[in-house]
């Protein structure tokens, strides 16, 4: 996979500069006209009156420049890094023809807990502590993602996903816990309509090509990581070898290893006995 493109937010800086600086224009031309009212005034009344306006404006100002200063935080964070607010949460949504048009990336980790469709039907799942992955998690309880979104030489957007995990599951010949390990990648066509996907038979010159799926401005990528383990679930999951028969195994081989093998000798002494 190619190397992380730096991604572009949806509110430019220069923007929230510009508007910082008309905000703070007005805010020093209203506490400029306080303070010369403040000077020219020499009753204590408007004294007073001057210096609560002029507090009152300071106060305006305090919480027009914080209310600046946050969203300028926020626009910078959506510009510069996406994977720094994402690496431990579900990613999000996202416009997918954009996303694959500015060959952006995502990758990080989160909790198996935040997946209800995921866990119908599954045993309970652990509790793993989320750390920073850079391969496959070795532990049952953490889901760890890859989407890199891009545009191919005819010009098509596709999303490339990586998805990896391990499950715990009910083996159903023994009942006892199987651990799935799952490392899924699959390459998307996104494609504008329902029209566009095509027919539901799968022929073999289609075996290897990307698989088309309906992007859209409001395109859930935690919904689609979800239907990506879903699909690695085994209807009937089962141990190939189960612990159980293991053990049986090894507890014969025990008990053989613990008879004495009879020798050629004592053989013929029994038969010369039963003679």
């Amino acid at each position: 996979m190619s190397g992380e493109i730096e991604t572009k937010g949806i509110f430019s800086l220069e923007r929230s500069s510009r508007r910082y600086g008309e905000l703070e224009a007005r805010i020093n031309g209203c506490v400029n006209v306080v303070l010369a009212v403040f000077v020219i005034d020499d009753t204590i009344e408007n004294t007073l009156l001057s210096l609560a306006l002029l507090l009152f404006c300071c106060s305006l100002s305090v919480c027009a420049l914080t209310s600046v200063l946050v969203c300028t935080i926020r626009q910078a964070i959506l510009s510069e890094d996406l994977n720094a607010v994402f690496r431990f949460s579900t990613p999000p949504i996202v416009d997918a023809f954009d996303f694959a048009r500015r060959g952006q990336v995502l990758k990080g980790a989160f909790s198996v807990h935040r997946m209800d469709r995921l866990l119908e039907g599954l045993p309970e799942q652990p509790v793993a502590e989320l750390t920073v992955l850079e391969t496959a998690p070795t532990v049952p309880g953490v889901v760890r993602y890859v989407i890199e979104g891009r545009r191919t030489k005819d010009d098509r957007s596709q999303l490339v996903v990586l998805v990896q995990a391990n499950l715990v599951l009910e083996c159903q010949r023994c009942l006892g816990p199987l651990v799935l390990p799952i490392d899924r990648q699959t390459v998307f066509e996104l494609v504008r309509r329902e029209s566009d996907l095509g027919d539901d038979e799968i022929d073999e010159d289609d075996l290897g090509q990307p698989e088309k799926i309906v992007g859209s401005p409001k395109f859930d990528l935690c919904a689609l990581i979800e239907d990506e383990l879903i699909l690695e679930v085994p209807y009937v999951p089962r141990h190939e070898v189960c612990p159980e028969t293991l053990d049986l195994d090894a507890q014969a081989e025990e008990q053989a290893g613990r008879e004495e093998p009879l020798s050629p000798f004592a053989v013929l002494s029994q038969l010369k006995t039963k003679g």
